[in-house]
């Protein structure tokens, strides 16, 4: 898991925005945004800022773990993961095309529940 979707996710999670992130951590929402697409990488200061900012232990933000510090599942890195990482399900591998699929059916119905509590 790449340091920069770690972070967006954790962003996300919060309910930040880059640019809420940006001014909690005092850069600008374009610096955000080339973190969270590795185009950046953090000094340790601003690892520090973020970490706190984010609610995590610094070893937390640059460690590869799927879980955070509370032990929550982050179900957004394992699908959205770069390295090779095996989803099982019933006994069952899912093929790439199977976990895009299931990450689609999620977004549809956090986005339908959005619309319900809207």
């Amino acid at each position: 898991m790449s340091l920069g979707l770690r972070i967006k996710t954790l962003r996300r999670s919060k309910g930040l925005t880059q640019k809420s992130l940006a001014e909690l951590v005092n850069v600008s929402r374009i610096y955000i945004q080339s973190l969270e697409s590795n185009r950046r990488l953090p000094s340790m200061k601003l690892l520090k800022r973020l970490a706190g900012a984010l609610d995590v232990d610094m070893v937390d933000l640059v460690q590869n773990p799927y879980r955070d510090s509370s032990g929550r599942l982050l179900l957004e890195e394992v699908l959205n993961s770069r390295e090779p990482v095996e989803i099982w399900y019933r006994s069952r591998k899912l093929s790439r095309n199977e976990i895009q699929l299931v990450q689609k059916l999620i977004d549809a119905a956090l986005s339908d529940w959005d619309r319900e509590d809207g």
